[in-house]
């Protein structure tokens, strides 16, 4: 390690807002952190983490420059406190409730995942039109009708939709969730919602997903970075 190895950019240090790919790495760092953290490691090094992620050791120091100065010259970072800054940058330091909509083989999937609740994603309730589910427990949660969304996430404080809807629904449901108070949805289906600019989006679309491996695959000189 060298002497200056986890000395941060000055002009880096707390900048105001990380981007979209640097909150990607952060998820990544904290991943092999709290890996590390578990096997016992006290300290790491910015070429640690870099190494083990394919990434360069100058942008694991750029990227968690964010942090503030939490590393020390010849020394590294302390994992505990490493891991406590990234999950505060990200949000995970507290409690998400959050509601799934659309109880189909995904979304029985999604509720068997144990990483969110390690996370603090908490599932509290879920929605169905289907008359046959509706009234059916999974997971200890209950299946709902669309149209107690509003009394039912009122009770339950959720701020996070998930959606696994049919496509020609999305668009409605997610709708009737942010008027019933969410902050946040994660897209599903592969419809782009027309949501108001203060609630915020993310797309999971597995097919693009699929598609895009099929393009690097049959172009093995493509760059990912391009």
């Amino acid at each position: 390690m060298s002497k200056n190895d986890e000395a941060p950019p000055a002009d880096l240090l707390n900048p105001a807002k990380p981007s979209r790919a640097t909150v990607g790495r952060l998820s990544l760092y904290l991943r092999r952190l709290e890996l590390l953290h578990r096997e016992g490691v006290a300290k790491v090094s910015s070429r640690l983490l870099g190494e083990a992620l394919g990434v360069s050791d100058a942008q694991v120091r750029k990227d968690l420059a964010h942090l503030g100065a939490l590393g020390h010259p010849g020394i590294g970072y302390a994992a505990p406190d490493l891991i406590a800054a990234i999950r505060g940058v990200l949000g995970i330091d507290r409690d998400w409730p959050t509601v799934l909509v659309g109880v189909g083989h995904l979304a029985r999937a999604l509720l068997r995942y144990r990483g969110f609740a390690e996370r603090g994603f908490r599932f509290v309730a879920l929605f169905d039109s289907d008359p046959e589910k509706i009234g059916q427990t999974l997971d200890g949660l209950l299946v709902h009708p669309l149209e107690a969304m509003p009394a039912v996430l009122a009770e339950t404080h959720a701020e996070l939709g998930v959606l696994t809807v049919p496509l020609e629904a999305a668009q409605g449901v997610a709708e009737a969730l942010v008027a019933a108070g969410v902050r946040g949805v994660l897209n599903f289906t592969p419809q782009v919602l027309r949501l108001p600019p203060s609630v915020r989006v993310v797309a999971v679309d597995l097919t693009v997903q699929l598609e895009q491996l099929a393009f690097l695959v049959g172009e093995p000189t493509a760059s990912v970075d391009e």
